[in-house]
């Protein structure tokens, strides 16, 4: 897809800042540039335009964005010889593994603690400001969005490195290193789940009111996306009240929907382009890693038949998401990133999704019911479309759980987010099954895999405790 020139241009001024960064990186650590005495003002970011610049860098935000969980889900599988030619980690994490990376880099922790540091980089940077300039409208939007991207980077981790959040032992359950300072020689444990999920509802409390109604670009969060992302990390903690207020104020700025009646859904490309600007994203990203894996339509992987099986004549959805591999198999064909790579940003289904689940977890029939069926109008044809009438708690729970993985099996981790929390109710808790070669692997509900070992570096230089497979 051509990129936009507003990409170019960034791209462009972002490449020709950060070279300079380079030849400082070239010899020394990572942030050791931030303490070089000669030339500083060349590589030391100082002005508003280098933070935004900095924060417009979508290779750090927006593109290399975590899939990993989806390969240990339920929603696709491999053939034996598709999972026979794939990488190491691949496999392992497809097998739930003890060591996944066997060595390997860990490219979700890098990328997202890379995302971490930049952000950083701009808020310790704002910091140094004169309190006038640091008091604009600008500079506080450029904060609203380092925060975001902090606590987006912060989220992911938690979601692979931390074990689910669950009140009773959130203040002693192993977090990951809360890095909020540029000092390279402060050392930085791990922290608690809970002081994880503090520091991005702290960190999102104070970017909401910072960030505008609309931002300028759909890479560039606006108070709706924080308001939505604040919902995901409520939704995982089972604060279901906070889920849905947050997940409420996001959709009152925003609730706009896509209708898949008005798509060429059989084209191979049958969403809208990210110039095209897709009204439903409310913040676009996605991610390059294991795009051949998982997302496009030369993947190796396939949609497991009960979910692919699950979608009912007349569901849009069943045709616009995947493609026949010719084989008697369905393999993915599209998703929001309208590239042939996950999306993993955040759009309106989802947080229509969330609401739904918490209205109807607080017993809000009336808005649960509007929820689920806004959004199925938009997803089957009119010929199959029936509003669901059911005020039964329990079966309007779980009618909104199933359109939520038939929803999202395209969109990040959510799925393996969802079995993370969902495991925690025995109700909703599932035990999968992977198949490779005639043998068989499990993975029970609440299994320690559910974690996701820490790479052997940071066991190694910082001493951080590894989590338990």
């Amino acid at each position: 897809m051509k990129r936009s020139p507003f990409k170019m241009f960034r791209s462009l001024y972002f490449c020709v800042f950060i070279m300079a960064l380079i030849c400082c990186f070239s010899c020394k650590k990572q942030d050791d540039w931030l303490n070089i005495k000669n030339n500083k003002s060349d590589v030391t970011p100082q002005t508003l335009q280098d933070f935004q610049a900095i924060l417009d860098n979508d290779v750090v935000f927006n593109d290399l964005n975590s899939i990993l969980g989806v390969i240990g889900t339920d929603n696709i599988y491999f053939p034996d010889t598709k999972l026979d030619a794939e990488n190491q980690v691949t496999r392992n994490t497809y097998l739930w593994a003890s060591d996944i990376y066997q060595g390997a880099l860990s490219a979700d922790w890098v990328n997202n603690y890379q995302a971490v540091e930049y952000a950083n980089i701009v808020l310790d940077g704002l910091e140094k400001l004169p309190t006038a300039q640091r008091s604009t409208v600008t500079a506080q939007n450029i904060k609203g969005q380092a925060l975001f991207m902090r606590s987006f980077a912060f989220y992911q981790l938690s979601q692979l490195f931390c074990k689910p959040y669950v009140l009773s032992s959130a203040g002693s359950d192993l977090g990951v290193p809360i890095r909020l300072s540029l000092d390279v020689n402060q050392k930085v444990g791990r922290g608690s789940v809970k002081q994880v999920y503090d520091q991005m509802i702290n960190d999102l409390k104070i970017a909401i009111p910072l960030l505008p109604l609309s931002a300028q670009y759909k890479t560039r969060p606006n108070s709706s996306a924080a308001n939505a992302l604040l919902a995901k990390v409520c939704l995982s903690m089972a604060d279901y009240q906070n889920a849905y207020t947050f997940a409420d104020a996001a959709l009152k700025e925003n609730a706009t929907l896509l209708d898949f009646n008005k798509l060429n859904i059989s084209s191979t490309a049958p969403f809208p382009s990210f110039a095209q600007n897709n009204p439903e994203i409310m913040w676009y990203a996605y991610s390059y890693g294991l795009t051949a894996t998982i997302c496009n339509a030369k993947a190796t992987s396939r949609i497991s038949t009960d979910l692919y099986n699950s979608y009912i004549p007349g569901d849009l959805r069943k045709t616009t998401y995947f493609i026949s591999d010719g084989a008697g198999a369905f393999r993915p064909k599209a998703n929001y990133s309208a590239r042939p790579y996950n999306f993993c940003g955040i759009a309106n289904d989802e947080i229509y999704l969330i609401r739904a689940e918490c209205a109807a977890r607080n017993n809000y029939v009336t808005i649960a019911l509007a929820d689920i069926n806004a959004l199925m109008k938009y997803r089957l044809s009119p010929d199959a479309f029936v509003a669901f009438t059911s005020t039964d708690p329990v079966t309007l729970l779980n009618k909104i759980l199933a359109e939520r993985r038939r929803e999202l099996v395209l969109t990040g981790n959510t799925r393996w987010e969802d079995l993370r929390r969902l495991n925690q109710d025995s109700r909703f808790s599932l035990t999968i099954q992977h198949e490779y070669h005639g043998n068989t692997y499990i993975l029970a509900p609440n299994d320690k895999r559910y974690v996701f070992p820490l790479p052997q570096d940071e066991i190694t230089i910082n001493h951080l405790p590894q989590n338990p497979r």
